[in-house]
């Protein structure tokens, strides 16, 4: 029992679940005092933050460095010189916009999360120390959900600027009617609405391409009609509003 609750400490600590087949090292009662609730110095009761833990939005691996920041005054009455920053993890970065910081002053703690490479959720803990002190004069919590990464490029080929797609091109039977679907990923970051370029589009094709949310997967319908004039052995469908000339964003559409 006593080792079973040394590895719940664990766990609670650090946020991630040992893997069954790995081997898991003790950690001391004392290690685990120092990370999850340590002594502070006396320099803490001069250090007001506006909050000591934020909550991040929830991200995707894919997602760029996010950097939140925890603002604080020097509510004492001497000034304080930040010596350093430590944190729990090497993906979040954490740097002091002041290094010293007079009765009064304001100053921020700025920590850069990379959700590179660290799916999972997880509590990432900052150690604030000023001078002269061997333990921290504050201690910040950054608790983040990291998403699996989606690897676009290899499910999704081909580019066509706010899209990436399985494939450009459809094929029909001549004289079949029928419907083919192209999947699709909205990569633009904001909701996408693309339509074709009905001008050129011959009457026996219809085309459809519903609304997507970023990353949201979704499927591109041509319908071909062989009752409706305009077939040929190879068509194309130009597709608007994806940011690229109409030469790298059409469809090829085979009859044969």
């Amino acid at each position: 029992m006593r080792i079973a609750g040394i590895i719940l400490s664990i766990v609670l600590a650090f946020g991630v679940i040992p893997d069954a087949g790995a081997q898991i090292r003790l950690v001391s009662k004392e290690k685990l005092k120092s990370v999850n609730s340590p002594e502070l110095s006396r320099d803490s009761a001069s250090l007001g933050f506006v909050t000591r833990h934020i909550v991040a939005e929830p991200m995707s691996e894919d997602d760029a460095p996010q950097t939140y920041v925890f603002e604080f005054a020097n509510i004492g009455h001497r000034k304080l010189e930040i010596s350093r920053i430590v944190s729990t993890c090497s993906c979040a970065q954490a740097v002091c916009t002041k290094k010293v910081v007079a009765p009064g002053e304001k100053a921020e703690i700025r920590v850069t999360y990379n959700p590179k490479g660290h799916p999972g959720r997880f509590e990432r803990k900052i150690f604030v120390y000023t001078i002269d002190e061997t333990v921290p004069a504050a201690v910040l919590r950054l608790s983040v959900n990291v998403e699996n990464s989606l690897d676009i490029a290899g499910q999704y080929p081909l580019s066509m600027g706010k899209i990436r797609l399985k494939s450009a091109a459809v094929r029909f039977e001549d004289g079949v009617s029928d419907v083919r679907k192209i999947k699709f990923i909205n990569v633009s970051g904001r909701v996408l609405r693309f339509d074709c370029d009905r001008t050129f589009l011959p009457d026996c094709l219809i085309f459809y391409a519903p609304p997507t949310r970023p990353l949201e997967e979704a499927e591109m319908v041509v319908r071909y009609d062989s009752s409706k004039p305009g077939s040929r052995e190879k068509m194309s469908i130009f597709l608007n509003d994806l940011g690229v000339p109409p030469s790298q964003s059409a469809l090829t559409v085979y009859v044969d």
